[in-house]
Formats: C-alpha cells, structure tokens, sequence
C-alpha cells in the first residue's frame, strides 16, 4: 500500500529523495507569487473609482459645471460650460483629473517613486442632483449614503448672498443645514464602519466674476450666520413637540447638543468634517482659474 510499500509516495516523501526535495523548494518560492498575483488581480478587477457629488440650490451653477468638467476630460478645445438646466434626476458622469493636479495620497509617497514621474489623467465619478427643494431628500440627499463618496461639492450662488434678509440666502443656509446634519449622522450613527468615513465638504462659491457676487472669506462667515439661525430655529422646534434633549435629540441638532455658535470649524473639530469655502466661477473671465481650485481640491481628496 502507500503508506507501507518502499515505492509509495509516503515512503518517498519523507526519505529524503532529492526530487522530493527539488518539489518542495520550487512549491514554496512559487506558492507565495501565486497567491500575490490571484489578490492583486482580483483587486484590480474590483477596483473602485472614487465618487463626488454635486449639491446646491437650483440655479447655482451644478450642471455647468458638470458640462464644462466632461468637455475638459474629452479633451475638448476651448471647452465652456453649457446652458444651465433643470436636472429631475442624479446625472452621473465619469470625468479625468488633469494630471497637473495634485493628488493627495501622493505626499505618503517618496520623492523617488518612479510612479510620481509617469504623471497620467486620474478617473473619478461626478454625480449631479436636482436643486429643486422638493427633489432634494429623495433625489440628493439620499447620495450622501454611498460608500464610495469621497466629497461633497456644494455649489452655491455668490451674487444672491448679498442680503441676510433674501430667501435665496435662508434656502441656501437650510440646504447646506441639511447636509451637513446627514453627513454628521452617517459619522455617529450604528451603520457599518465602511460607510464613517469622513467626507470633505467643498462649498463652491461660483459666479465670482459677477458685480454683486460676495468674496469667498464673506460667503463664509454669510452662511455661518445663516445656518445658526436655522439650528436655533429647529433646536426649539424639537423642544416645543417635547422632545427631552437627551443623547438621540442632540443627534438631531447639527454640531450635537453644545452652547457652542455654530462655525464650519466646529463640524471639523466634533465630527471630522472639514468645510472649506472656495470661490470661482463657471463662465466669464474667472473660469478657468476658478475650475483650477475646485479640481486642486479634488485632487487632494484622491
């Protein structure tokens, strides 16, 4: 039999036959490269491409920017952005980052990698969302529960932030609110940890290149304001249907439960969310400056 005959493979395998030897030794320098290889090609199978997404008021500027970002990845000369119009679904769009833009995992890698020298165009997907209000929940917020989103960009009209008194301003104020209340859930609540991530917030303010449009810095600080009256406005809501302001309540109050005036700094400093405030513009002289920024910040998220 096997185990007992002089010839079986038993009696050979533990004999000391140079053979078996020669066997063995080629099995365990080859067995480790099979394995890496089987992993790394089922990772590349299953490569994910990083996701954005586009929020803001009707009007702002999310779909002509979109356009104008799909013309600048075909390679389109002199590429402008289009009409705006109205969207009544996400629009999803897979776009290329410039390869002059930087990307942000490149400073965890050494100034002698030879990959940092063979610079090419980085593939990520853009999701445009309706600005309607009565679109939002359904059609925009929901988005901001994909495990795969790296960033939010939130493109807001400059040039009707003008007057803390305008409807446009407390809308713009209540949106942002409301996105910023689900990313800040997303990060606290019991979901699995691959949706906790943080995700960066860019609020893009465009239509720099009009008279009226508020600088960036005053955009800020407009908005701040803004969305500390809307926090305080459903704070006593909540305390008025008899809502006891325990820990489930402050889940409900964007940047928790704290005496504390809501700032951008604040949503960093609790929950890990960054908010920056960038200006540009989609059309006019200030484009393709502004649409330089807005991509830098792109690229650092990647």
């Amino acid at each position: 039999m096997g185990w007992s005959s002089p010839d079986g493979w038993a009696t050979r395998l533990f004999s000391g036959d140079p053979l078996v030897i020669l066997l063995a030794f080629l099995v365990v320098l080859a067995l480790p490269s099979l394995v890496h290889l089987y992993f790394y090609s089922q990772t590349a199978r299953t490569k994910v491409v990083p996701t954005f997404l586009l929020l803001g008021p009707s009007g702002a500027g999310k779909t002509a920017l979109l356009t104008l970002l799909q013309k600048r990845s075909s390679d389109q000369e002199n590429a402008d952005a289009s009409s705006t119009r109205t969207s009544q679904v996400p629009w999803r769009a897979s776009l290329l980052l410039p390869s002059s833009i930087p990307l942000g995992s490149n400073k965890y890698r050494s100034d002698n990698d030879v990959s940092l020298k063979d610079k090419h165009p980085t593939r990520y997907v853009m999701i445009d969302t309706p600005g309607h209000g009565k679109l939002r929940d359904d059609q925009a917020l929901s988005q901001l529960q994909n495990p795969v989103l790296r960033g939010v960009l939130f493109v807001v009209d400059a040039s009707v932030l003008d007057s803390s008194e305008s409807s446009s301003s407390r809308d713009i104020a209540a949106y942002l609110h409301d996105t910023l209340l689900v990313l800040q859930k997303r990060k606290t609540g019991k979901a699995s940890s691959k949706t906790k991530a943080n995700i960066p917030v860019l609020v893009a303010a465009n239509k720099q290149d009009l008279f009226t449009a508020l600088p960036p810095g005053a955009v800020k600080e407009r908005l701040q304001t803004e969305i500390e009256r809307v926090r305080t406005s459903r704070s006593k809501g909540l305390a008025a249907v008899g809502q006891e302001p325990d820990a489930d309540a402050e889940e409900e109050v964007l940047g928790g439960g704290g005496e504390d005036k809501f700032t951008f700094k604040l949503m960093e400093d609790e929950y890990g969310i960054s908010v920056d405030v960038v200006g540009g513009a989609v059309k006019g002289e200030e484009a393709g400056k502004g649409v330089r920024r807005w991509e830098e910040w792109i690229g650092g998220c990647l």
